[in-house]
């Protein structure tokens, strides 16, 4: 008598039953279940949940593009409002330091070495001075007096 071999070839028709068993109840569940194929969501028990329209879908979604240019034009804004408070300051300090510039430059010429005559007081007229060499008391030489006597 000649042996048959069923086990072997039913082994593998098991897998691969098994296997596409598998597969179609994880597409079943990944896509909510049977209530999937129909179009349907499980709910998740919250009232105001419900399924949406491409319409309604596309006024979300403008209405959150919307809702972000708001918020980067309100930013903007804010960064406008920065630049043109330093501005000013910087204008403020130029004007300042420029000031300062002056007044440093009129101290200078009241502090320098030879006053000119009309830092002094007007009307006092014009003033000239002569360097004169000094005068030093003169020492006789002591070999021409002890001559002399």
């Amino acid at each position: 008598m000649a042996e048959v071999q069923y086990a072997t070839n039913g082994k593998g028709n098991l897998g691969v039953t098994l296997g596409a068993i598998g597969t179609g109840l994880g597409a079943l569940a990944g896509a909510g279940g049977l209530a999937g194929l129909f179009g349907l969501r499980p709910g998740s028990g919250d009232p105001e949940e419900k399924s949406v329209t491409r319409y309604e879908m596309g006024l979300i979604q403008e209405n959150t593009l919307l809702k972000a240019n708001q918020y980067a034009d309100t930013r903007a804004n804010g960064l406008q409002q920065q630049i043109t408070n330093q501005m000013v300051w910087n204008a403020t300090q130029e004007g300042v330091l420029r000031s300062q510039a002056q007044q440093i430059a009129q101290l200078y010429t009241l502090t320098q070495l030879v006053v000119p005559n009309a830092n002094v007081m007007p009307g006092w007229g014009p003033v000239s001075v002569f360097p004169t060499p000094p005068t030093f008391p003169t020492v006789s030489d002591p070999g021409v007096a002890a001559k002399k006597a």
